[in-house]
Parts: C-alpha cells; sequence; structure tokens
C-alpha cells in the first residue's frame, strides 16, 4: 500500500451568492448557492457549491461533506495533475470544523427561516469568516 498524504482543509471565508443575481429566485427554486474559500496545506482553493432546501443540520451536513471531497479533488489537480503524477491516498481533515458547523448552521437557520417567512430580511449574513 502506497504513502498516505494527510490534507489539512481549513475553511476561510464562505460567501453566499446567486446564479443569476436573484436570491428570491434561487430559493424559489430550491437552492441556496456559496462560495466556500479554503486552505488546503497551503494552497488556496475555492469551491462553488449549490444546497438544496433542506432542514438546516441536513443542508450543513451535506454542505460541509460535498465541499470537503470538491477540496479534496480541486487539491489533487493542483498538486499532482501538473507534475503528471498518481496522487497517494488522501486522508482529509478539516481543522476548524467545529467553527464552520456553529457558523454555517446560522446561516443555514437564516434560509429556513425565509422559507417560513418569505422575509429576505432574515437571511442578513452574506458571508462568514472563520
Amino acid at each position: 500500500m502506497g504513502d498516505i498524504e494527510k490534507l489539512d482543509l481549513t475553511f476561510e471565508k464562505v460567501t453566499r451568492v446567486t446564479k443569476d443575481g436573484d436570491i428570491v429566485q434561487d430559493l424559489k427554486e430550491g437552492y441556496v448557492y456559496f462560495e466556500a474559500g479554503l486552505d488546503a496545506n497551503g494552497k488556496k482553493i475555492t469551491i462553488p457549491k449549490r444546497v438544496r432546501l433542506d432542514k438546516p443540520e441536513r443542508m450543513l451536513n451535506k454542505f460541509v461533506t460535498k465541499v470537503k471531497a470538491l477540496a479534496e479533488e480541486k487539491y489533487k489537480e493542483q498538486k499532482y495533475y501538473v507534475a503528471s503524477k498518481t496522487p497517494p491516498g488522501i486522508d482529509v481533515h478539516l481543522v476548524n470544523e467545529e467553527d464552520v458547523n456553529d457558523k454555517m448552521l446560522l446561516v443555514f437557520r437564516e434560509v429556513e427561516q425565509y422559507m417560513k417567512s418569505k422575509n429576505v430580511a432574515v437571511m442578513a449574513t452574506g458571508s462568514v469568516e472563520f
């Protein structure tokens, strides 16, 4: 079995974005969009991610799980594809997972409040820094 490389991922900033400039339309279509800025072993990575509307805890879980997987792929591309090397197994560790979970859950709760009230003002958090 080959070597295992440890990949330390750190969320730095997550920004809520829109597909076509209209958050209300995005929500009507059943999604909320984000751009996650991460540090992956010193490499800066940006991951665009849309999340299907669901309960806040489920949206959070899907968001974190998918972003980690996408960041791992992007990291491999940046580090290994250029050198045409086969990447080793990668052990992904989310350094600030607790902080991400706490802060992003609040964002997903705002989305839930919007879905109940249809008042876009409840979605006050446009970006989160970690």
